[in-house]
């Protein structure tokens, strides 16, 4: 066995998948109809035809278009929360808002991925009148003027190194296909659903409803004849049997020519009608009959059909919902349906949905904040992070009643700023937290000096020293007499001694 070496390890010696490596669009997939730009095409049709796609993609949209976003510094130095206001400006400084943004970012999820172009500028203020310099800001960094989108279908490829399998750009194709136009990889924000087999085309939410939406629209043109069948009837036209013969002349073709052109077009509309002649078949003795030479008469079908086409079409759409987990839009829809169900399909959606939005939301972190402070020459360690808000709303009376739940169980969460700022955004209520910090404090201040006149209080008191009786306390007299009757014998003392 071979020893891993440092240059061994570093290398890259195999692939992510067989075709990947020519850049073809989707170059893996095994449908011939569903590979290149062809896919792009079907998955156009289905997001636009498909009333059921369409709601999806739309409920996706306007889902994800209301998530807020906030920058976060990189750590609570005021460098760090000085670069995050230079992120969150540059976010606000563009010809276009973040929204329109991701509304079409989110087209990766149809197509599987999507590409847009980032055009720089020099932040010079708002009194210049070039747009690579015009700003609301005049601090001389570089900013971003716009992230322009480049179309799914006017992608020729990608390309690729044959080795690595790094995309190194994108092929466009321009003025109808005549010309083609390199774009780095350097300037693009690619976003993708999926990084199988390292295709940079992605995978679209849309393909395991290719097959039930082949059938949901060969059954709706079905259901479309059936029902034009039924209300119009099947025409039916007789002529005389010499008109239908080989041996017919050419103005007996001709007639019958007419009459196939009218059975095909009869249709009653407002300007449908079927002119024919009044002649009638003659009998034996030369006497009109009752039976015209030329009729046109319309078959209706009677009773029910074997097959009720309803539920079928009905199926598939389902099918379609449930492959990109949105199967609670067809609730109600039937007679079946709970509240219990709904909520759990809405969460499973809503979970996909987060997952959508923090994706896009990394591509902007890596592909355009990096290159922004490559640019500027800043400082990495400041380099601050975009984040997505939450795609969920929050249930009030759960959190409610987790509340209650800490409460019984002595947790108390009201000394926690951080927490109570959260629990105030997620109830979008108005929350002061620099001021609700400084009555904390205020509030644990005025608590400990309490206690610590408590403490005091509850010390017990000291015992008075008990006082010497009467009899055996001495006056000041006596203490006088004393000190003279000491100061008299050492005065005989030290006479004696003379």
């Amino acid at each position: 066995m071979k020893k891993l070496t440092e240059e061994l390890g570093k290398m890259e010696l195999g692939q992510g998948g067989t075709n990947t490596k020519d850049g073809t669009i989707r170059a893996d997939e095994f449908l011939a109809e569903l590979k290149g730009k062809r896919a792009i095409r079907k998955f156009r049709e289905m997001r636009d035809n498909d009333s059921t796609i369409g709601a999806v993609m739309y409920a996706t949209e306007q889902v994800l278009r209301d998530v807020g976003y906030y920058v976060e510094p990189a750590n609570d130095s005021p460098e760090a929360k000085e670069e995050a206001e230079f992120v969150k400006s540059v976010l606000e400084d563009m010809e276009h808002t973040l929204d329109d943004h991701i509304s079409e970012a989110l087209s990766h999820l149809t197509f599987g991925f999507s590409l847009f172009e980032v055009v720089y500028k020099r932040r010079r203020g708002p009194d210049s009148r070039s747009p690579k310099k015009h700003s609301k800001h005049n601090d001389g960094r570089i900013g971003v003027r716009k992230l322009a989108s480049r179309a799914q279908w006017t992608i020729e490829r990608f390309e690729v190194d044959k080795t690595t399998g790094d995309v190194l750009g994108v092929r466009q194709e321009q003025n109808y296909g005549l010309n083609s136009t390199f774009i780095p990889s350097t300037k693009l924000l690619h976003y993708k659903t999926t990084n199988t087999n390292n295709d940079p085309s992605g995978r679209s939410i849309l393909r395991n409803a290719f097959s039930s939406y082949q059938y949901l629209k060969n059954l709706q043109n079905i259901e479309a004849i059936a029902v034009e069948r039924e209300l119009h009837g099947v025409p039916i036209g007789r002529i005389a049997a010499e008109y239908l013969s080989p041996d017919a002349t050419a103005d007996q073709q001709a007639v019958r020519s007419q009459m196939e052109k009218i059975l095909r077009d009869l249709k009653f509309n407002e300007q449908g009608y079927a002119l024919l002649p009044s002649d009638v078949f003659r009998d034996n003795d030369g006497r009109p009959t009752n039976q015209r030479i030329v009729d046109i008469e319309l078959i209706t079908s009677n009773g029910t059909r074997n097959i009720e086409i309803h539920p079928i079409i009905q199926r598939y759409q389902h099918d379609i919902a449930r492959s990109v987990m949105a199967e609670f839009l067809m609730l109600g829809g039937g007679a079946n349906g709970s509240y219990a169900l709904s909520k759990s399909k809405t969460d499973l959606f809503l979970r996909s949905m987060e997952s959508y939005i923090n994706s896009i939301f990394d591509v902007l972190n890596k592909q355009l904040v990096e290159p922004l402070w490559h640019l500027n020459g800043l400082n990495f360690d400041n380099m601050p992070k975009i984040c997505a808000g939450d795609v969920a709303p929050h249930d009030l009376k759960e959190i409610a009643a987790f509340l209650r739940n800490l409460n019984g169980a002595n947790i108390d969460v009201s000394s926690h700023p951080e927490v109570v700022t959260d629990l105030m955004g997620i109830a979008e209520l108005n929350f002061d937290s620099e001021k609700y910090e400084e009555t904390l404090a205020d509030n644990k201040s005025m608590q400990e000096a309490m206690l610590q006149r408590e403490a005091e209080n509850d010390q017990p008191e000291e015992e008075p020293e008990e006082e010497e009786p009467k009899a055996a306390q001495k006056s000041d007299k006596d203490l006088l007499e004393e000190e003279l009757l000491k100061a008299s014998l050492e005065f005989l003392k030290n006479d004696k001694r003379s």
